[in-house]
């Protein structure tokens, strides 16, 4: 009799853990995601890049986790704090440094508006006067995109051609070299902002020429560039830096700005400060 009780108590136990462990928990939670529009339409990346081609990409909502990122003192230290932020929100495995800027940008604020909703209250130096004001921006009402790479009669008009593989041509108007332009991926722009940082005075536009030049004519050898820029008509030299930002596929933040003291008024880009990920 005693053996019996035993194996009834110990199948009643077994069957209460199976239907313990069967169970379902009622704390999972699946995070939301979004598809976000890259300005450059994925057409200025390489074939083996994951966003080549990709006009959208799908991004996870803001999450605690992605809460501790921004925390990391040792991240911030690191100077990868946003790096690692876009990369655990972006679904598909991207190294983000590899993303081109205005894309980068997009994903931010995108990212950005799922965490904390699309107000952004910032403090504005006045450019006339220097006094600081508060102002309030929408992410979604002064957002726009910046596509004049795409824009045909924009290209046409200063002699720019956009190949099927992406790569942006130009015809200098005075010496009439045909040069090929190079779109900055998070990493390049990192490496442009130290050149010129530490190049002297007299050689900061050779400088920032020689950063986004990846040919000219049919020619990609660093040092034949480099004496080409030096003795590059200054007409030419010009046109290039005119033209470059015009052709940067990115999202643009503009607001009217009115300064409260001396009343400036100015159309202003909307400056991205430490309260854009953490707001108060």
């Amino acid at each position: 009799m005693r053996n019996n009780q035993r194996r009834a108590s110990s199948a009643r136990g077994r069957r209460s853990a199976s239907k313990a462990a069967a169970k379902p928990t009622i704390l999972s939670y699946e995070v939301p995601t979004e598809f976000v529009a890259l300005p450059s339409r994925g057409r200025f990346y390489p074939k083996n890049h994951p966003f080549h081609k990709k006009e959208t990409v799908e991004i996870r909502y803001m999450t605690a986790k992605e809460e501790d990122i921004l925390s990391s003192q040792s991240l911030i230290t690191e100077g990868i704090v946003i790096d690692r932020f876009l990369e655990s929100v972006m679904v598909d495995d991207v190294d983000s440094t590899t993303l081109l800027v205005g894309d980068r940008s997009a994903i931010m604020i995108a990212a950005r508006i799922s965490g904390y909703g699309s107000d952004y209250g910032v403090q504005i130096t006045c450019p006339n006067c220097g006094s600081k004001s508060e102002m309030s921006f929408d992410l979604n009402e002064e957002k726009t995109i910046r596509e004049k790479c795409f824009d045909a009669d924009f290209l046409s008009d200063n002699g720019v051609t956009v190949t099927a593989g992406g790569d942006i041509k130009v015809v200098l108007p005075i010496s009439n070299f045909k040069v090929q332009l190079k779109m900055l991926t998070s990493l390049d722009q990192d490496d442009y902002a130290v050149a010129i940082k530490e190049a002297i005075d007299s050689s900061i536009i050779t400088t920032s020429l020689k950063l986004i030049i990846e040919k000219i004519e049919d020619c990609d050898d660093p040092k034949q560039i480099d004496e080409i820029i030096m003795n590059l008509p200054a007409k030419d030299s010009k046109f290039i830096r005119a033209l470059y930002p015009k052709l940067l596929p990115a999202v643009e933040l503009r607001k009217d700005f009115k300064c409260q003291s001396c009343f400036h008024m100015e159309d202003m880009e909307v400056p991205i400060s430490a309260a854009f990920f953490w707001p108060k």
